[in-house]
């Protein structure tokens, strides 16, 4: 396999790909090699042409129906399934004091919910396989707890992790590796909801003292997915500019 296209013939589908971390890598994954791409966002997502068949779903990933029946088309459209990148998140400014059950609930369902009913969707396709990777997008709020988002932000990125590590555990002797990302302060929509002094504030807190593109999220997306990772799985990469020494 070509080192410049290392997911050559493989499908992928990725969630919240309609802008930010996960439209950069969708596009970096068509740039690898990919044959088919599949994209879920409640917003519509106009992608650039790509070097890859792709489709799209507009929904929302804590739709667990809409979630199911969707991978299931991609699955009998391309006959594989070997990469998901749960990506699809949200983060509202709600301070502790306006914290609701239904605000609570909200992020959680989307967060972390949302990553379970697409993992559980695609997980037997993978299996039957015996090969797949799957790369959850935590944060260093999972580390910190939320600090411009809700209370419930950190806590469903927490999550994640933890799911990460499980299913790690469930899928190794099937070939399925599983890993997380956790970003520090990306240029994203989601950045800009925050506000500019937070802006300012988490490019100080970094010790390269700026914000990562997304296309820098995306590559260590691609590793994670990668032959090069092939011994790596349960394991969560920090990319944060060194505002999270661990």
């Amino acid at each position: 396999m070509s080192t410049s296209a290392p997911l050559q013939g493989q499908v992928a589908i990725v969630t919240g790909g309609a802008s930010g971390i996960g439209r950069a890598v969708g596009e970096l994954f068509a740039e690898s090699g990919l044959a088919g791409l599949a994209v879920i966002d409640v917003a519509e997502c106009d992608l650039p042409e790509l070097d890859a068949e792709v489709v799209t779903g507009q929904f929302d990933v804590a739709d667990a129906d809409a979630v199911r029946g969707f991978i299931s088309e991609v699955h009998d459209r391309f006959g594989r399934i070997d990469i998901l990148v749960n990506n699809a998140g949200i983060a509202p400014v709600v301070p502790w004091s306006e914290v609701t059950e239904e605000n609570w609930q909200r992020v959680l369902d989307v967060n972390l919910n949302g990553a379970f009913h697409c993992t559980r969707a695609a997980w037997d396709h993978m299996r039957d396989r015996q090969y797949g990777r799957i790369v959850n997008i935590s944060s260093v709020g999972a580390f910190l707890g939320s600090v411009s988002a809700h209370p419930a932000y950190g806590v469903s990125k927490a999550g994640l992790i933890a799911l990460t590590k499980s299913l790690a555990k469930e899928g190794a002797a099937d070939g399925i590796l599983v890993n997380a990302i956790a970003p520090g302060s990306i240029d994203t929509p989601m950045l800009e909801s925050f506000g500019p002094e937070a802006r300012v504030e988490y490019a100080e807190a970094a010790l390269l003292k700026r914000q990562a593109s997304p296309k820098e999220l995306a590559e260590s997306v691609v590793f994670l997915v990668s032959p090069a990772s092939s011994y790596i799985t349960g394991a969560t990469l920090h990319v944060n500019g060194g505002a999270l020494l661990v």
